[in-house]
């Protein structure tokens, strides 16, 4: 029994150790939004935001400039990653729980 109890807490430190090297992240999703035309060319005006919930789960919204739009989504990834490994955990400990001392 202590054996397979070892064995979770293993998993359960390698699975946060994954966690930890996942690095920056961002949470949220980045949006195209349309902002009318130019006046000196008319063509259209774009820009991107970032929105997320923030604390008091209030939905905030920051500007994203375009050439870094790939680089917020990859951080937005590595947070769903970083998830992920997160609600694994969350079963693993489940499982420690119900696991006998």
């Amino acid at each position: 029994m202590q054996e397979h109890r070892r064995q979770i807490e293993n998993r359960i430190n390698a699975e946060l150790g994954r966690v930890a090297g996942t690095g920056a992240q961002l949470k949220g999703t980045v949006s195209q939004v349309r902002l009318g035309q130019r006046r000196r060319d008319n063509s259209p005006r774009t820009a991107y935001l970032l929105t997320y919930k923030g604390k008091g789960n209030k939905t905030r919204s920051i500007y994203v400039p375009a050439s870094r739009v790939a680089e917020a989504k990859r951080l937005i990834q590595k947070h769903k990653k970083a998830k992920a490994i997160l609600d694994r955990v969350v079963e693993l400990s489940i499982a420690l729980f119900k696991t006998p001392a």
